[in-house]
């Protein structure tokens, strides 16, 4: 019998935290930011937590996934993906997967707050997997 089932890294990688998460990366406001290069050249998918809190209940949050062969980012590449989350000032959690339909490259994500009123302070980790198939 074959089980479709997901081999993890060991650990998080740390893509952007800001100060109330014991980071160092900048507030995001409504300019937008990058996280850290998400490298699915060889993994098959990747799945990210974004926790994040609002300055106050006015902006929300924009995601956005850009996706390049190498990671030499020049900041004109096109998002694949992107959403717009309502925030109402308190924490919340955003889970993304990428997964194989989105194919083999390097990944990263822009953030922006909606508008000029609010900023965020964001956490996200990132773990990649690969498939392993088993046979019993």
């Amino acid at each position: 019998m074959r089980h479709d089932s997901h081999l993890y890294d060991q650990e998080d990688t740390q893509l952007y935290q800001t100060n109330l998460y014991s980071g160092t990366n900048a507030d995001i406001a409504n300019v937008e930011l990058f996280a850290g290069d998400i490298d699915l050249t060889i993994m098959l998918g990747a799945a990210i937590d974004f926790r994040f809190t609002a300055s106050g209940a006015v902006d929300d949050l924009e995601l956005a996934l850009y996706k390049r062969r190498d990671n030499d980012w020049d900041d004109d590449e096109i998002a694949v993906w992107s959403v717009t989350i309502a925030s109402d000032g308190t924490e919340d959690i955003y889970h993304f997967t990428i997964d194989p339909t989105y194919g083999a490259g390097h990944y990263r994500f822009g953030m922006a707050s909606s508008g000029g009123t609010d900023t965020f302070d964001m956490d996200a980790q990132m773990r990649r997997w690969r498939n392993t198939r088993e046979i019993g």
